[in-house]
């Protein structure tokens, strides 16, 4: 509510401006999704924007559900910006989720990619995604809500601290911020260093990880380039392969690091990695491919 309200009131600068569409999706999971998506359309109808609602259903796809949610919803919401023609799908990401994601990035034991958050545009889905919120806080977001009068519903799913996310946010950043004021305002900083970090690492991974056939790559070459690039172009690999980025944490991916920079001992290696992933590591060269049943 708190980027709509923005939003509304930019896209009607006289020397610059653009349409809107508000684009609210129903994930059918909640008793009070239909009152919320009525009121997201009386706002916007308010604002005298065109409104859709985009309806998935979550529960009859097989997977964990927050990513079948994430997924449906993002599939949608891409379809819609393709048909309209539109620049992109702003989304309202703000500092505090910012903070949220590099939490369980470390809490993970991510790699820089994991680690270098959400980004300000990104293009996802075929489509750009744009989060103009990033270097402001979730309460930056309710203090201009309740400034202008405006009001907004509250997921009651957040408050289920069985989920990580949700504890983090309940429980571990409070403490941060009370230690670090603005933290959540402050941390794209740290963000956009680590994004231009990884940036520069996928360069280095790109020119090592030259396969000498399908999935089969140089190991004096890996070597040469050192652990961290080892390390990025194996996740890279395993990724293109199905694999989650999430599944693929420092502790999946260290051993089959060492057994490459180990150049001294020649015995194959084989290291079984989530989603049917093989790293295969012999004396000459790095193989990554799938199990026989995964293939």
């Amino acid at each position: 509510m708190a980027l709509l309200l923005a939003m509304a009131a930019l896209a009607r600068r006289s020397h610059r401006r653009y349409q809107l569409l508000v684009a609210h999706v129903h994930h059918h999971l909640r008793e009070e999704a239909e009152i919320e998506a009525q009121k997201v359309r009386e706002t916007a109808q308010r604002l005298g924007l065109d409104f859709i609602v985009l309806d998935i259903h979550p529960r009859a796809a097989a997977g964990n559900l927050a990513e079948v949610c994430r997924r449906l919803r993002y599939e949608a919401l891409a379809e819609v910006v393709r048909e309209r023609g539109a620049a992109g799908l702003v989304t309202a990401h703000h500092g505090t989720d910012q903070l949220e994601t590099l939490l369980m990035a470390l809490m993970r034991g991510s790699g820089l990619d994991g680690l270098a958050g959400l980004a300000w545009r990104a293009p996802r889905w075929g489509i750009d995604i744009i989060r103009p919120l990033l270097d402001h806080s979730h309460q930056d977001c309710v203090d201009l809500c309740r400034h202008c009068g405006w009001s907004w519903a509250e997921d009651r799913s957040n408050l289920d601290e069985s989920k990580r996310r949700n504890a983090v946010r309940a429980r571990l950043l409070p403490v941060l911020l009370e230690l670090a004021p603005d933290l959540d305002r402050r941390i794209h900083r740290t963000a956009d260093l680590m994004r231009q970090a990884s940036a520069l690492v996928q360069r280095q991974v790109e020119s090592a990880f030259t396969a000498n056939g399908a999935g089969a790559f140089d190991r004096a070459r890996l070597a040469a380039a050192g652990e961290l690039i080892i390390g990025a172009g194996l996740r890279d690999a395993a990724a293109a392969l199905g694999a989650r980025r999430d599944d693929l944490t420092l502790e999946v991916v260290r051993p089959a690091v060492d057994a490459i920079m180990h150049t001294q001992v020649r015995r194959p290696r084989r290291f079984d990695w989530p989603g049917g992933v093989v790293v295969e590591v012999r004396s000459r060269e790095v193989l990554v491919h799938l199990t026989a049943e995964n293939r």
